[in-house]
């Protein structure tokens, strides 16, 4: 079979009324969407600098904050409500973090339940269950004039209003695209609409979906699908993308990451009032999503948490969404192997890791333009009771930037006990260690804002720490 180009595909698809990659307006008149996509793809637009609104801080997912925290910081107050959920997957997400307010997912035999404390004291301000049955495997968006936007990442896309927690609108994003798009264009043929998988980030003007079948932007008011873009055709033949990892939004261009049929960063741009799709083969497994650099890299991390094969490559860097202008191998060698996402300061890209042998925890400083190694931070971990060997036991946070101050962490993820972590504070330009606090939970994500540091754990469980005085 000859592989269809990006005009006989357009073509095809022009046929059941869609509005394709070309920008050409919809046929049908049943369509909820009609608009071109957008002149310029991307916004300039950005979230408050002191507070937490994306999983990642903000649209180019540099997990960096302007708030320092040099000094000592201890626990000021934490809520424990861990999940039920048993088996290896993750089942919490701190989603957002504000001055007033802090919301938790928790994964657990019903679905998702989002939790909403208040920021200063940690009292709980509302909890709402979204979904009787089958479990979510949520994918956050970020808060926008107070609305939450997240996915299933099957096939629903939710806005949640944060004042209450009541469900603003819910669209099957899936049903939408299918009820124009011929299913081999969706999902592999003989699977389930899980295949789409639904990933998104917000803005005031557009909530920005990637998904198997490719971009999509919706109406943040009511979830109408205003355009969207077919990307299928960047591969070689008739097989559809898979796995999005994640995206991130520039102020000229949407970058998406994608881990089948084979790794791939794509950058969506406009030129000349079309869409153009620049193509990176990377090598990272399950590409996580991409964090955009000052200096024109593109970095990805591996997207694993825990593995029994450290073998590969732990982070990589594109230059624009071209070429790849670094790889970083990582420290692991043998045995079971524990990793984190990736946080930027403006100079370098971090990244960190728990090894099996030896036992420590390594928090890796590259050169965001070279992937050079800068600095290396280790702490033995050989002590501390955590069964290395369990895939149930070690787990390591996603590091957060707070001015000059590294925030890392890791602990012991126990099904059989009370969890247990510990989060270290480390200079960003040498690694020295300016501080460390234990912890109850072990530290899955870390979100500094100007009233404090909020770490949830990854069972569950979340922690605020404030400066000592």
């Amino acid at each position: 079979m000859v592989p269809p180009t990006r005009r006989t595909v357009l073509q095809t698809l022009g046929t059941t009324g869609i509005a394709s990659l070309a920008g050409c307006p919809s046929l049908s008149t049943n369509n909820n969407y009609g608009e071109q996509p957008p002149d310029s793809l991307g916004t300039t637009w950005s979230s408050p600098a002191s507070e937490w609104r994306y999983p990642r801080r903000g649209l180019q997912n540099t997990a960096r904050s302007s708030t320092g925290f040099q000094e000592q910081s201890t626990v000021d107050w934490q809520a424990h409500e861990q999940s039920t959920e048993e088996g290896g997957r993750e089942s919490t997400h701190l989603a957002v973090a504000t001055r007033e307010t802090v919301i938790l997912g928790t994964e657990n035999e019903n679905g998702l339940n989002l939790t909403a404390y208040h920021a200063t004291d940690g009292t709980r301000r509302w909890s709402r269950q979204l979904r009787d049955s089958d479990p979510l495997y949520p994918q956050f968006g970020g808060l926008v004039d107070g609305t939450l936007y997240l996915t299933d990442y099957e096939t629903d896309v939710i806005a949640v209003d944060v004042s209450g927690g009541t469900v603003r609108w819910r669209v099957n994003l899936y049903d939408r695209v299918a009820d124009d798009v011929p299913e081999q264009y969706l999902t592999r043929p003989n699977t389930s609409p899980e295949r789409f998988a639904p990933v998104p980030t917000a803005t005031p003007s557009c909530v920005y979906v990637q998904t198997s079948y490719g971009l999509h932007g919706l109406v943040p008011e009511d979830g109408r699908e205003r355009w969207r873009l077919y990307l299928g055709d960047e591969l070689e033949d008739d097989r559809i993308l898979q796995d999005p990892g994640g995206l991130a939004v520039t102020d000229h261009r949407v970058l998406m990451s994608y881990a089948r049929p084979e790794q791939l960063l794509l950058g969506i741009r406009q030129h000349d009032g079309e869409p153009v799709v620049d193509r990176t083969s990377v090598s990272v497994r399950y590409p996580n999503s991409p964090l955009v650099t000052g200096n024109g890299t593109t970095a990805l991390d591996s997207g694993i948490i825990w593995s029994t094969d450290a073998s590969g490559t732990l982070a990589t860097g594109a230059a624009g969404t071209r070429s790849v202008r670094w790889q970083f191998e990582g420290g692991a060698s043998n045995g079971a192997a524990a990793f984190s996402s990736l946080a930027y300061d403006g100079t370098r890209v971090f990244v960190c890791e728990g090894h099996e042998k030896p036992a420590e925890f390594v928090v890796f400083a590259l050169r965001a333009k070279t992937g050079g190694l800068e600095w290396m931070h280790r702490e033995s971990i050989s002590d501390s009771g955590i069964v290395l060997s369990d895939d149930a036991d070690l787990r390591v946070g996603h590091p957060a930037v707070a001015d000059g101050t590294l925030l890392v962490g890791y602990g012991d993820r126990s099904e059989h006990g009370s969890d247990a972590g510990t989060l270290l504070a480390l200079a960003t330009t040498e690694g020295s260690r300016r501080w460390r606090t234990g912890l109850s939970v072990a530290p899955s994500d870390i979100a500094p804002t100007e009233t404090g540091i909020y770490v949830s754990g990854h069972r569950g469980g979340i922690s605020r720490l404030t400066a000592t005085v």
